[in-house]
């Protein structure tokens, strides 16, 4: 049996957990509205590796502090991954959290709209999915942005800066987080690969919950310190999931997923591109003039 299709039916349900990053000085969850208890559990991500790591109250929150210096998203998803491991393991048996949720530290939000976004994905049996982003909010991706008047949309991905796992699934992931540092890649390929291979394939985006973006978008030029740049490691992710479904589920090659997922999105002929430029022209002009 494969080790991606392995039997995940859990003994029990694990509380949700969320992290948070956190830059070690600033007030802790500074953008996050503290309106209603949690109904989840917090982890704290102190990114710059100045707080010492362990069980702490913070703005009246019991919250478990993971703390080491990082470079970017990839390394948070794998000191949680393995910080998640450990915990298991140490309680013998016990199940993965039911979902993880990864929140970047610039997305203002409130309690009440996390547990929202949390009980959605469990009403709705949905195994990836995030809120919408705000339309004065800084994007990477037009439609990540809130659409009204309806709960949630469906879609092939969700983007890192706030998506919420099934905690089964975030594990499953863990060997593919060691040696990616920007996290690119893992949210447009890796993810949703491992979601064919495990048949936990539903993606939304909540429009119920909208959440605003704080900071401008970084770039994808830094070279880390593996000595790759952000948009190297995307193709490296890109070329390891397809090696893995042509290993795992060659009969998912000739389907309609894999052809939007890597090769019709990433290979757009002239018209495709125009729509593009046009779509955004003409958002930035509605933004404007809203």
């Amino acid at each position: 049996m494969s080790v991606y299709s392995e039997d995940r039916t859990p003994p029990a349900i694990r509380r949700p957990v969320v992290l948070v990053s956190w830059d070690g000085t600033s007030e802790p969850l500074s953008l996050v509205h503290l309106d209603t208890v949690p109904e989840f559990d917090w982890i704290l991500f102190d990114y710059t590796g100045r707080q010492a790591p362990g069980p702490r109250i913070l703005r009246g929150q019991p919250t478990t502090v993971l703390s080491a210096k990082t470079e970017c998203k990839g390394e948070i998803f794998k000191h949680l991954a393995e910080h998640l491991g450990t915990t298991a393991e140490n309680a013998g048996s016990s199940p993965w959290p039911e979902y993880v949720g990864v929140i970047d530290d610039d997305i203002l939000l409130s309690v009440s709209q996390i547990n929202t976004t949390l009980h959605l994905g469990r009403a709705e049996r949905l195994d990836v999915f995030s809120p919408s982003l705000s339309h004065d909010s800084p994007y990477s991706h037009q439609w990540m942005r809130h659409q009204p008047n309806r709960l949630y949309r469906e879609v092939d991905w969700v983007e890192v800066m706030m998506p919420f796992y099934r905690g089964d699934l975030f594990m499953a992931a863990r060997a593919h987080y060691q040696d990616n540092v920007s996290s690119w890649g893992l949210d447009r390929f890796l993810i949703p690969t491992l979601q064919q291979l495990r048949g936990q394939t539903r993606t939304a985006l909540l429009d119920a919950v909208m959440a605003s973006h704080r900071r401008p978008v970084t770039s994808g030029g830094k070279v880390y310190r593996n000595g790759r740049t952000a948009w190297e490691e995307r193709q490296i992710l890109r070329q390891a999931s397809m090696d893995l479904i042509a290993r795992e589920a060659p009969q998912l090659v000739n389907g309609p997923w894999y052809h939007r997922t890597f090769v019709q999105r990433e290979t757009p002929n002239k018209w495709i591109r125009w729509k593009r430029r046009a779509a955004r022209v003409v958002t930035a002009w509605l933004d404007a003039s809203s």
